[in-house]
């Protein structure tokens, strides 16, 4: 730069600087000119150094150093250009003004002679190449005559350059007269632009015949003329013209013989026009008849030879201070030039010895001048040589230096981004901590949020670098100077991409765990607040959250794949870790599309821009039913935008009796005649095993009775409660003086619902005398319960969810929706309660439903022994025996024989075979007449005029240790039971398609056990899997009981697969596979 700032104190006020508008620039640029700006800024408002600033800032000295210079500069309102000059690509031009350069010479002053004689002459001078100081040093005077007695003539022409000082070749008499200096206003005159060249050989050739013919005219000069001609110089030269006064002293001016005229050829700048004056004829007219010796005029006549010669040397070439010759010009100084002749002197040396003195002089001048230009042309040879050899040494050393340092920053530059993207990510590592016994740490709002920021930091940098690692000059660069790393930039636009995708996908699931964080922290339990917990909204951006992760996921796995871990530059551990998370990769990606199918499922569930209305039933385990159990209360539950309104548990009595009354009369559909109850209801529609058509059969009974469109049902047993008991800990019910829990929470809830004392008590606590009243207890435990959980804490909500799905796998809770998509994914996962086909395997389940009229279920446990023969064919020939083990340890607030209606469901293309332990329907034995109606659970015997069937049976089917057979009163018709023979099973016919189905009614006496055996042979059960032989069963469980499984497989006659055996309560589902064992190798 030409004016580089050298301060001598740094501090300066910046507040004047204009601020520039960037709001166009790009964000990697914004980011570039705030750096910059803040390193100016530290600069020069504090006292920090330049290392300090540098290092703080990710700049250079050498850049911050440039930055300020640009900074400084003046722009064309004579203003810094200041903070402008940092924007990216700013062209950035210094106006300030330049300051004058001064002459190359400096020329001493003259003392004013008497009756001189000038003459004018305007030349174009130019000034000095460089910009030191110019020093003028005055050439040395040379003697031309040698005589002590005579008068001498002096001449002192004066050269300037600005390094050496010429000698002059001749010598002359001291002079008696001073050279006038230049003044300051010729010496700030600019330096001329052009070049000329300087044409010595016209001029020698004059001073030749002008000496030819001062021999033979007998030492007589007419005139002499001196023409100054300027030489174009080469492209390194500077040409200068340095300017001649010639002089003679006060005692010789009388001697003057004539005039001497100066013809000029100036050079002309660009855009200027040439001047000559010439003198006029009235300057020399004091001079003309001045009378002048002859042998004076022979030594002006050789002093004026030699001093062409001289300012010919001082045009063409000029030694060096350094010792070396070196053609340097000078240019003419842009001013008038006043020749001042010779005053005239009085020689007494004769003649001859003056011309053969000149002549010699000449001689030598001449050799002198030939030996300086061949040495000249020699120097300028050697010169052009080194400057070739300068610029290839440039070429190959420089350039890559320059590459080099510029790697270097490019380097600092990459890396810092790098790092910063690193150190983003890993703050969100700590602002989301993952903890095993706290699922929902992660879930704060406050460090979602922070997170999101981080992430989108990390996003704007590693962006940044993309650009950096994709631009085509550096990969250019590194391909011809480092093509060895070339694979390594490709290994770094990968990762930079896949923390690209990190970022990205981190950014938007932080925005869903923003929602999931305000649906859990939001008490969507919680009947006290109208907020919406979600939104139609927030549906839309988790769905587009969840495609855009797949697409990430890929993405990395994709750019991975193509990186070889080994070579990534961290640590052995660090590379460890990468790949433990790159196998995640797989299972999150599953995990994210199993989501995908659960959005807009859970957006209708929780009533997203929609209201939505489910049934719940409570289920009594202790009187079975298919479905799990009699139904003695209900609720609604109403959600919208995620946000629950208050719920409370009724009385079923309430919709079955006391609404339209479309239950009274109602009988059971078709296919359940064996439900033969008067006034079917929602109380008693639990019929199928299935849950989903008992669903439907209860949501159509309850529309019917006038509760209005619903669109679900949510029915559990009280293992349900009891696990959620198990959570949020005992339940102390004021006024009733009872704490219940999981261990004692059915004996309660029966106790208060069947007792009558504790009836009466209830009615009396509650004030409600109505039918409803003995349900008092039992609601207000549920309104308890249901105000602990909502403000539970959300580690209590998790285990109770985590209960729930065991509750839905055990059919303790079921749920069946309106909505295909959520029926389909509850079926698809093994969620909806229903009852299998069996088309993939082999199975069966037994359905056994209460009909006694009390809660003796809960003293029954149920055994099935699975007896299962595999053939040659691929068939199974089943034995089923169905024990019921009835021993009455407790109330059972109804009738003591336990009715029990039982059916078993196999695949369609079961063959039926036998069976035995069903009712018949055929008497053995009618009583003779009906006897009193006791009290349910009472102890009067009934008298039924079939007393010998009371102490035995003609079946092994029923078995009483005691040896009390008796059946005593029939439930629902207040007449004794008729003692039908047992049989094989009198429903043959399935009400559920697709399935084999067996069925009837059986009765158990009080503490005695019944023996229900079903044959059956289903065809081609064994499967080929992979050339190998495979049997597979499925025994599914009814919901409200648990039953012990013998189960015992004889494949004897299937080569290859082993005979297996299992016995063991089941709480799920369960499947059982034969297979052939391994190979030993």
């Amino acid at each position: 730069m030409g004016n580089t700032p050298k301060f001598a104190k740094r501090m300066r006020d910046i507040s004047s600087w204009q601020e520039e508008n960037i709001s166009s620039l790009s964000a990697r640029a914004k980011k570039k000119y705030y750096k910059r700006k803040s390193a100016i800024k530290e600069y020069f408002t504090t006292e920090a150094t330049i290392d300090e600033i540098t290092q703080l800032n990710h700049i250079s000295p050498e850049s911050l150093l440039q930055l300020v210079e640009r900074c400084l500069m003046l722009d064309p309102d004579g203003t810094p250009w200041g903070f402008r000059a940092l924007l990216p690509g700013a062209n950035v031009a210094d106006h300030s003004p330049q300051p004058a350069t001064k002459e190359a010479a400096e020329i001493p002053a003259l003392p004013e002679i008497a009756e001189e004689s000038t003459q004018t002459l305007t030349e174009c001078s130019a000034g000095p190449t460089s910009t030191e100081a110019d020093t003028t040093t005055p050439l040395a005077d040379e003697e031309i005559l040698d005589s002590k007695d005579e008068p001498t003539v002096t001449l002192a022409p004066l050269l300037a350059h600005e390094e050496a000082t010429v000698e002059d070749s001749a010598s002359f008499d001291e002079p008696t007269g001073t050279l006038e200096p230049l003044t300051e206003e010729e010496e700030e005159i600019p330096a001329a632009s052009q070049q000329v060249e300087h044409t010595s050989a016209n001029m020698e050739e004059e001073i030749i015949d002008a000496e030819e013919g001062d021999v033979e005219e007998g030492h007589v000069i007419e005139e002499v003329t001196l023409e100054a001609n300027m030489l174009v110089a080469g492209d390194n030269e500077v040409i200068a013209e340095p300017e001649q006064i010639e002089e003679v002293s006060p005692d010789q001016d009388e001697t003057i013989v004539d005039e001497t005229t100066l013809e000029t050829v100036p050079v002309l700048l660009d855009g200027e026009e040439t001047i000559t004056e010439h003198l006029n004829d009235s300057d020399g007219e004091p001079h003309d008849n001045v009378p002048v010796p002859s042998n004076a005029r022979n030594a002006i006549a050789v002093a004026v030879r030699i001093i062409d010669d001289v300012h010919e040397e001082e045009r063409t070439g000029l030694p060096a201070l350094n010792g070396h010759a070196e053609e340097q010009t000078l240019l003419p100084a842009r001013s008038n030039t006043t020749l001042v002749p010779f005053a005239p002197a009085y020689i007494r040396r004769n003649d001859t010895n003056a011309r053969k003195v000149a002549l010699q002089r000449r001689m030598v001048r001449k050799r002198w001048l030939r030996d300086e230009h061949t040495h000249h042309i020699k120097w300028r040879s050697i010169q052009f040589i080194s400057l070739a050899v300068i610029a290839t040494i440039l070429l190959f050393i420089l350039v890559p230096v320059s590459a080099g340092f510029a790697a270097y920053s490019a380097y600092n530059n990459i890396s810092g981004i790098a790092h910063d993207g690193i150190n983003h990510l890993l703050k969100v590592k700590s602002l989301l901590p993952v903890s095993k016994s706290d699922p929902t740490a992660a879930l704060n709002a406050n460090n979602l949020q922070q997170a999101q920021i981080e992430f989108k930091a990390a996003e704007g940098d590693f962006a940044q670098l993309q650009q950096l690692v994709n631009r085509t000059d550096v990969q250019a660069a590194i391909t011809q100077f480092a093509p060895q790393y070339a694979n390594k930039l490709d290994m770094a636009q990968r990762l930079v991409q896949v923390a690209l995708d990190v970022s990205h996908m981190g950014n938007e699931l932080s925005g869903i765990a923003l929602i999931g964080a305000n649906i859990i922290h939001g008490s969507p339990l919680s009947s006290g607040s109208t907020k919406p917990v979600i939104s139609v909204a927030d549906v839309t951006a988790i769905e587009g959250a969840m495609v855009h992760a797949l697409y990430y996921i890929d993405d990395i796995q994709e750019q991975m794949s193509q990186v070889s871990i080994k070579d990534i530059p961290i640590s052995d551990k660090q590379k460890q870790q990468l790949v433990s998370v790159l196998d995640l990769l797989p299972n999150a990606r599953d995990m994210i599309v199993q989501a995908q199918g659960l959005i807009g499922i859970a957006a209708w569930l929780l009533g997203a821009g929609q209201q939505r209305r489910y049934l719940v039933q409570t289920m009594d385990r202790a009187e079975i039913r298919p479905g799990g159990g009699f139904t003695g209360q209900y609720g609604i539950l109403q959600i919208q935008d995620g946000r629950m309104s208050p719920f409370t548990l009724k009385d079923v009595t309430l919709i079955d009796y006391a609404e339209n009354g479309t239950a009274i009369g109602r009988t059971a559909p078709p296919g359940y005649g064996w439900m033969n109850f008067g006034n079917w209801g929602v109380r008693d529609s639990n019929l199928s095993g299935d849950f989903p058509t008992t669903a439907r059969m209860t949501m159509q009974l309850y529309q019917d009775e006038g509760g209005g469109p619903i669109d679900g049902d949510i029915a559990f047993t009280p293992t349900l409660i009891g696990h959620i008991l198990d959570v949020i800990g005992p339940i102390k019910v004021p006024g009733y003086n009872e704490t219940i829990t999981s261990k004692n929470l059915e004996e309660r809830l029966h106790y208060y619902q069947q007792d009558f004392s504790a009836i009466a008590r209830e009615k009396q606590i509650s004030g409600d005398y109505s039918h409803a009243g003995r349900k008092a207890f039992t609601s207000t435990l549920g309104k308890l319960m249901l105000d602990r959980v909502r403000h539970a804490k959300v580690i209590q909500l998790i285990e109770i969810a985590k209960g729930a799905i065991k509750d839905i796998q055990s059919r303790d809770l079921e749920i069946y929706f309106t909505d295909p998509a959520a029926e389909a994914w509850l079926a698809g996962h093994g969620f909806s309660g229903s009852i299998d086909t069996f088309n993939k395997q082999d199975g069966f389940i037994s359905v056994q439903a209460n009909i006694s009229i009390s809660k003796a279920s809960q003293y029954v446990h149920t055994t099935e022994q699975d007896s299962v023969t595999l053939d040659a064919h691929g068939g199974a020939t089943h034995n089923l025996t169905i024990t019921l083990n009835y021993q009455q340890r407790g109330p059972v607030y109804g009738f003591d024989t336990y009715a029990d209606y039982i059916r078993v469901y196999a695949p369609r293309n079961a063959q039926f075979i036998s069976g035995d332990g069903f009712d018949t329907g055929r008497p053995l034995c009618r009583p003779r007449s009906r006897g009193p109606s006791p009290k349910p659970g009472g102890s009067t015997p009934v008298s039924t005029g079939c007393s010998h069937y009371s102490s035995s049976f003609p079946s092994s089917a029923r078995y009483c240790p005691s040896g009390n057979y008796s059946l005593g009163l029939r439930g629902g018709f207040n007449t004794p039971w008729v003692i039908d023979s047992l049989g094989s099973p009198t429903a043959l016919r399935s009400d559920l398609a697709g399935r084999a189905m067996w069925g009837g009614l059986t009765e158990t006496p009080k503490n005695c056990i019944s023996y229900i055996s079903l044959t059956w042979y289903v065809p081609h059960v064994v499967k080929k899997v992979n050339g190998q032989p495979s049997y597979t069963i499925l025994i599914q469980k009814q919901s409200g009981y648990s039953p012990t499984i013998d189960l015992s497989i004889n494949a004897s006659a299937i080569k290859g697969l082993k005979s297996f055996s299992f016995h063991g309560d089941i709480n799920v589902d369960k499947v059982f596979t034969l297979t052939p064992p391994p190979k030993k190798n």
